[in-house]
């Protein structure tokens, strides 16, 4: 069924996992149902402190498989970009500031099937609905593209999107985010925007859209360069965009200006319920396309597979706008711990008093999910919880190193954030806290005991373990 390919597609992927990193995939061939008995099983897995991408190959009720939870280990998400984990990060940032255009192609696979008008409906998809309380099935694993209605420049991003009925989705955007301010101008215009949504691409798409890139560039430029080769596009059949012509499926489409429906609750990424929301946009479907015998990509939501997803592009521009005032960065985190946006573990080489404040000063204002910021010195591993909560309990005085900063902006999903009109109504506003959790340069401080690396790197324990 997976034979080799040239394109670096879904199937592309789903083959470089198999013949490189097969622990990394599993298949699942029962009938499985995408209402909840999907989610269920990799939340056994889960249980078991294991998250394979599993492809069901059989859902229960519709003739076409299902590729989910891609997204959840450190070691795929290095598989995307074809590199080793300690160098994923290093070669997604100068991946991302060395984009390749774009090229339109005149035809490509997602046009092999083509439904119009009164024919489409979207339920005859496999969208799956993951949690206990969820509102209905999502999409959550789309990749939007719009275009600027000011510029024409496009942009492409990730939004929930849930099945209303045949024709509709109701969509979620973030009130701060670059698609929100381009739909603010089609309304000010009193027209539709028109927009295209990927289903099921090389993965190396969605991270491209999830980049930080300022407003105004191209982010499948960025999923092109993390491919390492320009992504085909292909023009699309009722509105005036393009899509990536290897996706499995295309949904072609407008929002609608002015109008306004509701969607939620829905299993959002701090693994809490993201509540009813009446403000979310109306998508009215025109066209699907898809390739023949499509698979249908998922993405967990209320798991790490959610969080894993847009961690590499919220770590680069994490590490580019602190290395921007502050050069003697090393590293940077979004541990899971903090669901990949709200905690940031930045590593620094301390060369003056003051530094870690001000770094984590910047770590705040980096981007606006940042809620705590933990700056550590060089000998303190980032990438461990163990290590940083050890460096704030041994060289952190709360009363000197933590300092907070009210009344923030953060995300409208934040679910301790509150209101400008009072701390016990929901809202978008939070208090930011940053720590500074490095010793001081000029005064004495404990020295970290250990045994000296050069003896420890060298021992093999299997020659201790010889009978």
């Amino acid at each position: 069924m997976w034979c080799s390919v040239l394109a670096k597609d879904l199937r592309y992927f789903i083959q470089y996992l198999e013949e490189n990193a097969p622990e990394e995939i599993v298949r699942v061939k029962r009938a499985v149902d995408p209402r909840w008995e999907m989610s269920a099983v990799l939340r056994r897995f889960q249980a078991e402190n294991k998250f394979p991408a599993v492809l069901f190959e059989n859902s229960k009720g519709f003739d076409m498989p299902v590729l989910s939870n891609v997204f959840a280990s450190r070691r795929r998400l290095a598989c995307m970009l074809e590199t080793s984990e300690d160098k994923m990060l290093w070669k997604y940032m100068e991946k991302e500031d060395n984009r390749l255009e774009p090229e339109v192609k005149s035809s490509g696979p997602v046009k092999d099937v083509v439904v119009k008008g009164k024919d489409v409906d979207l339920r005859k998809f496999p969208i799956p609905t993951h949690c206990e309380k969820d509102a209905g099935p999502y999409i959550n694993v789309g990749v939007t593209v719009v275009k600027d209605l000011d510029t024409g420049i496009r942009n492409a991003g990730m939004y929930r999107m849930m099945l209303q009925d045949s024709r509709t989705l109701a969509v979620f955007m973030e009130p701060a985010s670059h698609v929100t301010h381009i739909f603010r101008k089609y309304e000010r215009a009193g027209k539709d925007m028109e927009a295209v949504v990927s289903i099921g691409h090389h993965p190396a798409l969605a991270l491209g859209a999830q980049s930080k890139v300022p407003l105004g560039i191209d982010e499948l430029g960025v999923a092109g360069a993390l491919l390492g080769e320009p992504l085909e596009l292909v023009k699309c059949e009722t509105v005036d965009l393009e899509v990536p012509s290897y996706s499995e499926i295309a949904i072609e489409g407008r929002f609608k200006a002015g109008e306004r429906t509701v969607d939620g609750p829905f299993g959002e990424y701090p693994w809490t319920y993201g509540p009813q929301r009446s403000d979310s946009k109306v998508f009215e479907v025109s066209a699907i396309t898809h390739r023949r015998n499509p698979i249908f990509l998922d993405l967990f939501n209320a798991h790490i597979d959610h969080n894993y997803c847009a961690k590499l592009a919220r770590e680069s521009i994490l590490y580019k706008r602190v290395k921007q005032f502050i050069p003697q960065v090393t590293a940077v985190a979004l541990p899971e711990s903090g669901v990949c946006r709200y905690l940031a573990y930045v590593q620094i080489r301390k060369e003056y008093d003051g530094l870690g404040k001000n770094t984590a000063l910047v770590a705040l204002a980096s981007e606006f999910y940042i809620k705590t910021a933990v700056v550590v010195d060089e000998d303190v591993d980032i990438n461990s919880d163990k290590e940083v909560l050890w460096a704030i309990m041994t060289r952190t005085k709360p009363d000197q190193d933590f300092f907070f900063v009210p009344d923030a902006h953060t995300s409208a999903l934040d679910p301790s954030g509150y209101s400008i009109k009072g701390r016990t109504i929901h809202g978008h506003m939070n208090t930011k806290l940053g720590i500074d959790a490095t010793n001081p340069v000029e005064l004495p401080s404990e020295e970290r005991a250990d045994v000296s690396r050069e003896l420890w790197e060298k021992i093999k324990i299997e020659d201790y373990l010889k009978q």
